[in-house]
């Protein structure tokens, strides 16, 4: 299964690096999925360029992590007009971060998203992709919000990570280091 985690450009001179991309990025790989960075930050593309990205290359999940702001809504709206405008769409659009976790209902009605992680996704994203690869259903996934048909279900809270050095560190690797550090 492939996944594509999409870290937005914010259109700032600050480079933020990404760290809760990173640390589902490392606990994904670390479950044994195959996982990819799209850097629209890094190389400030512009959504058409996502679609034609996801028109050429097949994903079985797309993620991307927002944080509250006006301007980061509005730029998750732009990004999932672009994943849902391409040919591939995936079979599962995860929202995850701070912008969808109080009010994933309204976020995935907005953004025709299929799932909204709510509160930490280490843990929750690893069972979410168990449940996508296996074609199961979403029913018993702690920590989520998805969609079922025009409703949309908000599961149970997931506890909070109680021992954090059980989580792996973050996936360095996978981002352009030089980019952030500058």
């Amino acid at each position: 299964m492939k996944i594509l985690l999409v870290v937005y450009n914010n259109d700032s001179y600050i480079h933020y690096f990404p760290q809760g991309i990173a640390y589902i990025a490392s606990a994904i790989r670390g479950a044994g999925y195959d996982v990819e960075i799209y850097s629209q930050d890094v190389y400030r593309y512009a959504e058409e360029h996502l679609t034609k990205y996801l028109n050429k290359n097949k994903f079985d999940v797309i993620g991307v992590g927002i944080i509250a702001g006006y301007y980061q809504y509005r730029k998750l709206l732009k990004i999932s007009k672009a994943i849902n405008d391409s040919k591939n769409r995936p079979v599962c659009y995860v929202l995850g971060g701070h912008g969808p976790s109080p009010e994933p209902e309204y976020f995935l009605k907005k953004t025709k998203a299929d799932v909204a992680v709510i509160g930490e996704g280490e843990e929750t994203i690893v069972e979410l992709l168990s449940a996508v690869s296996n074609n199961k259903s979403f029913s018993g996934v702690k920590g989520i919000a998805y969609r079922k048909g025009d409703e949309v279900v908000i599961n149970d809270r997931r506890p909070v990570i109680q021992d954090v050095d059980a989580i792996s560190m973050p996936a360095y690797d996978m981002f352009p280091i030089h980019y952030y550090s500058s």
